[in-house]
This record gives C-alpha cells, sequence and structure tokens, in this order.
C-alpha cells in the first residue's frame, strides 16, 4: 500500500513534531545539574597595554571597570542548573 503525497507530508510533520517535542523528554529530572565547562577557570588578567614612544596611549575613559570579586563563589548543588540557561517561570 502506496500512501499519497498528500497523506505523506502531514504524516511525516507529526513524526517531526514529535521527534523534536520529546528530546525534553530525555533531560526532565535530570540530576546532573549544569554540564557546562568552566571557562573562566584559569583566567589570568594581564598588565595593561604597553604603548611603544612615539604613539598615543588608547582612550580608556568609558572602559568598563570590573569590581574585584570581594566574596568567594557560592558552592552550586550537582542539581541546580547552569548560571547561563534561563530561569523557568
Amino acid at each position: 500500500m502506496t500512501l499519497s503525497y498528500s497523506r505523506r507530508l502531514p504524516l511525516a510533520g507529526l513524526i517531526l513534531c514529535l521527534a523534536l517535542g520529546s528530546c525534553s523528554w530525555f533531560h526532565r529530572g535530570s540530576k546532573h545539574g549544569c554540564r557546562e565547562r568552566d571557562v573562566t577557570r584559569g583566567a589570568v588578567s594581564h598588565a595593561p597595554l604597553k604603548v611603544p614612544a612615539g604613539f598615543d596611549t588608547p582612550d580608556t575613559r568609558n572602559a568598563v571597570q570590573v569590581p574585584p570579586l570581594s566574596e568567594p563563589e557560592r558552592p552550586r548543588s550537582p542539581t541546580e542548573p547552569c548560571l547561563s540557561a534561563p530561569p523557568s517561570f
């Protein structure tokens, strides 16, 4: 039995929607929490830019000033979501 094109297209759309919608089922209730790698681990602050003699220094009046961290980072439990993930409302 062969299906006509007008019957295959909705069937293919239904299968695609079910397949894409079920992806979230695999992560539901996951106890693994965040799996993102820590990109700031091992980050190093470098000395300011050294400008050779005869050149102008860059204008830093509008530069973003990052304040130093005054308290240690709170340890996260293994079940907490990633910080880059939006909260669920």
